[in-house]
């Protein structure tokens, strides 16, 4: 009898270290994202693939949206023994990582080179959107952005950026992002919501601040100490908003923001001309500098409707230029 029992006894075990070995197994198969600072566990199928480029799928914390997926661009001669800038690359209404690195990333033509081929020793990556209002497909942008409220996809771009760093060899003080039209509104929530995550950011045709307004007034992020630069580039004719936003209004009301929370004075700034057609940029210097560029129609010479909302050919290399200064 007592040889059963110890059998029996022994048995248990044997199917306990089984059952918590199979559980181990399936973790590291699908591995979620914690949301605070501890070390983010690496899916099998990112680590199996991790040190390429091309389109990613990984599962994130349910705050973050699951199963998300994004476009990531290495150099071609990538080592981890080197640290490289990262720059997020955020795409507007309905349209993919993949077809902003073609657009942004690769240029709008053969002889407007884009993003990528102006900025060497860098990882692009090119998040792609996940949620829906309507029939536009576009981004969550914060608690304050009714009806384009929520912070999974803020959730989702500091759980992808931690996803980086842990996986390729990121300078951790060199850490960027532009976008364009609601990519350019994403660009502008994460840099303040993440409390100055990103070194420097580069909104193109964004929406006016009302993400950051609450009862017609600035919300106030604590944990922002005014530790990113921001040049915003808007057009003066911008055909999307119209004449919601006469003489780039939506542009100086970005600015407006961030000299408020970068502890610049509005008065107090210097003019620097841009590009070919008498556009000027102004630089207010504060904690982190603010700059703005009120662009003129004519100088987009891509493919596309609505030109007045596109950036200048000159945005590439202008805004690659500043990046690499920090």
């Amino acid at each position: 009898m007592k040889t059963n029992v110890l059998k029996n006894h022994l048995l248990k075990i044997a199917f306990l270290i089984s059952f918590l070995l199979c559980c181990s197994c399936e973790s590291k198969e699908l591995a979620t994202l914690a949301t605070n600072d501890e070390p983010q566990p690496k899916s099998k199928n990112l680590s199996k693939n991790a040190l390429t480029s091309g389109q990613k799928e990984y599962t994130f914390s349910p705050a973050a949206g699951d199963l998300r997926s994004y476009y990531i661009s290495l150099p071609a001669n990538y080592s981890p023994s080197k640290k490289y800038r990262l720059l997020f690359v955020f795409a507007g209404t309905h349209t993919t990582g993949k077809q902003m690195y073609d657009w942004s990333g690769q240029g709008w033509n053969p002889n407007t080179p884009g993003l990528e081929k102006r900025m060497d020793n860098t990882i692009f990556v090119y998040p792609d959107q996940k949620y829906y209002w309507g029939s536009d497909r576009g981004w969550a942008l914060g608690n304050y952005a009714a009806p384009f409220d929520g912070m999974h996809d803020i959730q989702f771009t500091k759980e992808l950026l931690e996803l980086i760093k842990n996986t390729y060899s990121i300078d951790n003080s060199r850490i960027f992002a532009t976008g364009h039209s609601w990519g350019g509104d994403m660009a502008n929530v994460t840099a303040y919501f993440l409390k100055g995550t990103f070194k420097a950011i580069a909104p193109i045709a964004s929406n006016r601040p009302y993400w950051f307004e609450s009862n017609g007034a600035y919300i106030n992020e604590p944990d922002y100490h005014g530790n990113t630069a921001v040049w915003i580039f808007f057009g003066l004719d911008d055909d999307h908003f119209g004449n919601a936003s006469v003489d780039g209004d939506f542009g100086i009301q970005q600015a407006d923001f961030w000299i408020l929370k970068n502890g610049a004075n509005q008065n107090q700034y210097t003019t620097s001309s841009i590009g070919t057609q008498g556009d000027s940029t102004e630089t207010y210097p504060g904690t982190s500098q603010v700059k703005l560029t009120l662009y003129q129609g004519g100088q987009y010479s891509g493919n596309g409707g609505l030109l007045g909302h596109q950036p200048p050919d000159y945005y590439f290399k202008a805004v690659t230029d500043w990046f690499k200064t920090f």
